[in-house]
Parts: C-alpha cells; sequence; structure tokens
C-alpha cells in the first residue's frame, strides 16, 4: 500500500514540475483574441473598427484589423500569440498606394 502510495505521490509530483516548466517558458498556444486584438487596434488609432478578421501570412498568424479614422482607413496588424502591434498603416501610404509600379 505504501508504494501505491508513494508512486502516486511522485507521479503527481512529476508531472507538476512539467507544468510549471511550461508555464514559466510563458507558452501560450492559444494567443490573444480577436476581442483583444480589436481594443490593442484601436489604442493605436481612434476610430471605427470595419472590418476583422485573422490571417496566416510570412509563418505568422496575426489579426489584419481595418479602421475608419476620421482622417482615413488604416490597417492594423497585430501577432496573434504576442499580442505586438506589427504594423500601423493608413491606406494609401504604404507599398501598393494604387500607383504602377515603375521599375
Amino acid at each position: 500500500m505504501l508504494k501505491k502510495v508513494t508512486t502516486v505521490i511522485l507521479l503527481l509530483t512529476l508531472f507538476s514540475f512539467n507544468l510549471l516548466a511550461v508555464s514559466a517558458q510563458g507558452v501560450k498556444p492559444e494567443g490573444i483574441s480577436m476581442e483583444k486584438a480589436k481594443q490593442i487596434a484601436l489604442e493605436q488609432v481612434k476610430g471605427e473598427i470595419l472590418y476583422a478578421h485573422l490571417e496566416h501570412d510570412d509563418g505568422r498568424t496575426k489579426y489584419e484589423i481595418i479602421i475608419q479614422a476620421k482622417d482615413g482607413k488604416y490597417e492594423v496588424e497585430i501577432d496573434k500569440s504576442t499580442g505586438k502591434v506589427l504594423e500601423v498603416e493608413k491606406e494609401g501610404e504604404g507599398e501598393d498606394n494604387g500607383e504602377p509600379y515603375d521599375d
């Protein structure tokens, strides 16, 4: 009986250390929610959210959020796993501003 109790305690202890190691690494496989991403985006650009979606691009999962501000539309990209703002771009001021590419 004592062997069984000792074995159970040992297994629980090992399992607990494994959980602590994972949480100490800051592993958050689920990342931030869409609502949290919208909140972060609105902290960057004041306005009304027109569109938001999750996309996979360049090996990264990110939220793309379009906001209508007083001075135009903005695209805000938020990293899903970290909540970091990847990009804030005003429509018409990025790489593709509607003008033909001139090499």
